[in-house]
């Protein structure tokens, strides 16, 4: 009997080449990472504005898209902001290890509010999973300070 020739292995291997791919695609798709503030909108946006900073990052830009919208007609839109932060030095390593990380910056965190009233602060993660072992180490760093700023923010 053959095995390699036989349906139970064409089978068998079907089924692990789906686990392993459904694997690395919910990898991909579990960077989000987010947490329920429980400070009113402009508390969170103090407090992240704080945070930020302790971890030695400079503000370079907020969006208020949730604003901008209520701005034309939509008055009851719930708030939402987006604030883009950087640190030159971990962005320069980062661009050392692999240039096309480039498009990983500036960090993101959103704050916005649910339609229930909930106030929310996430981010996207940065991939751990790289074949480059500098890159996974860096990415696991950043994702650290991502997840501290997050946490400074609604203590």
């Amino acid at each position: 009997m053959k095995i390699f020739s036989s349906g139970i292995f064409r089978y068998t291997l079907i089924i692990l080449t789906f686990l392993f791919f459904t694997a690395c695609q919910q990898q991909a798709e579990n960077r989000l990472y987010e947490k329920e503030s429980p400070y009113s909108f402009e508390d969170t946006l103090l407090n992240l504005d704080i945070a930020i900073s302790e971890q030695n990052y400079r503000i370079i830009h907020r969006s208020h898209i949730g604003q901008a919208i209520r701005d034309r007609g939509d008055t009851d839109f719930p708030l939402a902001t987006i604030t883009n932060f950087c640190n030159i030095t971990y962005a320069k390593e980062m661009m050392e290890i692999n240039p096309q990380l480039i498009n990983e910056m500036p960090c993101n965190i959103s704050v916005r509010e649910s339609s229930s009233g909930q106030v929310i602060i996430s981010t996207e993660l940065m991939d751990e999973t790289s074949h480059n072992t500098k890159q996974q180490v860096f990415a696991k760093k950043i994702n650290h300070n991502l997840k501290t700023i997050i946490g400074a923010t609604i203590e």
